[in-house]
C-alpha cells in the first residue's frame, strides 16, 4: 500500500470522528465523503452525501456527487433521479449543470441496450515485393548455390481491396456488462500474381464485464470465441476455432493499456498452388500488449508488445516470435479551407524476432530458419466529411533471414477511403 492511500485513509477516519461530533457541518461532510470517494469506499460517500440533504435539501452540488457515484455503480436509474434534481435546484452553478448534461447524454446511451458501429476501408496498394520473395535468382540450399526461376523472386504488383470491422453489443442489464460480437473482413484482387487473391473473415463472440464492480472503474474484460477463415487463389485456403480474451483499462485520463492472448486450433487445405500447406496444422498462441499516452491534444504516442507460438505438424514450420513497436499521432488543423476537419499523421516503427524449431531439409540439414523482420510505416488521414476519410500510408519492410529464400525487402504505397458508421 503507498504512502499516499494511508495518508488518504488515515484522513478519512479522521474525519469520520469529526463528523461524528458534529453531524450538521456540512463542510466537514463533504471533505469525508469527497474523501471516502477517493479510497473507493462508494457507499461511505454515498451515506453521507444523502445525510447532507437531510440538513440542506436541494443542494445542487451534493445531488451532482450523488449521482456520479450511483452512475459509477452502474446505478443509472438512480444517478438520472438526482442529476435530474440537479438540475431543478435555484441558482445551479454553471459548471454543476454542464457535468449533469454530460453525464445525463451518457446515461441515454447506455440505456439503449444495443450498439452498432463499423468501419469499411476501400484502396488499392503497390507494393515492389508482393509476394515476399528473395530479390535476386541465386540462393544456397543445402550448401550449393541455384538459380530460381524468374516467378520465384521478388515480383511488383498492384492490388485493390475492400476490408472492414462490424461491432455490435448489447448490455445485459448487470452493470455494464455487454453480449459483443464483432466480425473482421478483407478481400484483394491482384494485376498480375493471381494467385495472392485474398479472402478472409473473423468472427469473435462473447461477454465482455465491466470491472467496476471490483473498484476498476474505467476496465473492461472480454471472454470470446473466435471462428475465421481464409480463401487464397480463388480456393480454401485455412480455418480455425479458437477462444480469446481482451483487457481494456484507462488508467489515467491520458494513459489506456489494452491486452488480447488467443488461442487459435488451425487447419490447412492442400491445393494445385499451395500442395503442402496442411504441413502447417496445429495450434497457435498469440498475445499483445498497447500501451497508449495522450501528451496533449495533438499528439499521443503508443507502444506494442506482441508474442506469437505456432505448433504445425513439421518442426521446420514450428516457429516463435516476439517483437516491439513504437508509434505516435499527430492531429493539426487542416491546412485546406474547404476541409475543415483536422487530419492525423501517424507513424510506426517495429521488430520481430522470429526462430523455427527445426532445419528445412530443402534448404539446411543442420540449421533452423531464424527471422530479423523490421518495418516503418507512415500514414496521412485527411477527413473529407465527419464519416469519410481519405488515407495515404507507405510502408518499408525488410526481413532479413539464415535462410536465402526468406531473405527480402518490400516497400508499398497505398490509397484507401474510409467510411465510418
Amino acid at each position: 500500500m503507498s504512502d499516499a492511500t494511508v495518508a488518504t485513509e488515515a484522513r478519512q477516519q479522521q474525519l469520520l470522528a469529526l463528523m461524528l461530533q458534529a453531524p450538521d457541518d456540512l463542510d466537514i461532510a463533504f471533505e469525508y465523503a469527497t474523501v471516502a470517494t477517493q479510497n473507493g469506499d462508494y457507499e461511505a460517500a454515498i451515506g453521507t452525501f444523502e445525510r447532507m440533504l437531510i440538513y440542506a435539501p436541494g443542494l445542487a452540488r451534493v445531488q451532482l456527487e450523488l449521482g456520479v457515484l450511483y452512475y459509477r455503480l452502474g446505478s443509472f436509474e438512480a444517478a438520472q433521479n438526482y442529476f435530474e434534481s440537479a438540475l431543478q435546484a435555484p441558482n445551479v452553478p454553471p459548471e454543476v449543470e454542464k457535468r449533469v448534461q454530460t453525464f445525463l447524454t451518457a446515461i441515454e446511451e447506455k440505456e439503449d441496450p444495443s450498439e452498432f458501429r463499423a468501419t469499411v476501408i476501400t484502396g488499392a496498394r503497390y507494393q515492389t515485393n508482393a509476394n515476399a520473395a528473395p530479390g535476386g535468382r541465386r540462393v544456397s540450399l543445402n550448401g550449393g548455390t541455384f538459380v530460381l526461376d524468374e516467378t520465384s523472386t521478388g515480383q511488383a504488383d498492384l492490388n485493390a481491396f475492400v476490408a472492414g470491422t462490424l461491432h455490435g453489443g448489447y448490455d445485459l442489464g448487470t452493470q455494464g456488462d455487454l453480449l459483443e460480437v464483432d466480425l473482421v473482413f478483407y478481400g484483394s484482387r491482384y494485376r498480375d500474381v493471381v494467385r495472392l487473391d485474398t479472402g478472409l473473415a473473423e468472427l469473435t463472440f462473447g461477454p465482455s464485464i465491466n470491472l467496476k464492480r471490483f473498484n476498476f472503474d474505467n476496465g473492461r474484460v472480454g471472454l470470446y470465441g473466435i471462428f475465421s477463415g481464409v480463401r487464397l487463389n480463388h480456393a480454401n485456403y485455412s480455418g480455425a476455432l479458437g477462444v480469446g480474451s481482451r483487457l481494456g483499462y484507462q488508467i489515467t485520463p491520458e494513459m489506456a493499456l489494452n491486452g488480447k492472448l488467443e488461442f487459435r486450433r488451425r487447419w490447412y487445405n492442400d491445393t494445385a498452388e499451395y500442395s503442402s500447406v496442411s504441413d502447417r496444422n496445429g495450434s497457435q498462441i498469440k498475445a499483445a500488449l498497447t500501451l497508449v499516452r495522450q501528451f496533449s491534444g495533438a499528439f499521443s504516442g503508443r507502444l506494442l508488445l506482441l508474442a506469437d507460438y505456432e505448433e504445425t505438424k513439421v518442426d521446420w514450420n514450428q516457429s516463435w516470435e516476439v517483437g516491439v513497436g513504437i508509434g505516435g499521432t499527430y492531429r493539426f488543423a487542416s491546412p485546406i479551407a474547404a476541409l475543415p476537419y483536422r487530419w492525423s499523421l501517424d507513424v510506426e516503427a517495429g521488430y520481430i524476432r522470429r526462430e523455427y524449431e527445426g532445419p528445412d531439409p530443402i534448404v539446411s540439414a543442420t540449421s533452423n530458419q531464424r527471422d530479423n523482420e523490421g518495418w516503418l510505416r507512415t500514414t496521412l488521414t485527411v477527413p473529407l466529411t465527419q464519416d469519410v476519410a481519405l488515407g495515404l500510408t507507405g510502408e518499408l519492410r525488410r526481413q532479413q533471414s539464415n535462410y536465402d529464400l526468406s531473405d527480402y525487402s518490400n516497400a508499398s504505397a497505398m490509397l484507401s477511403v474510409m467510411k465510418v458508421f
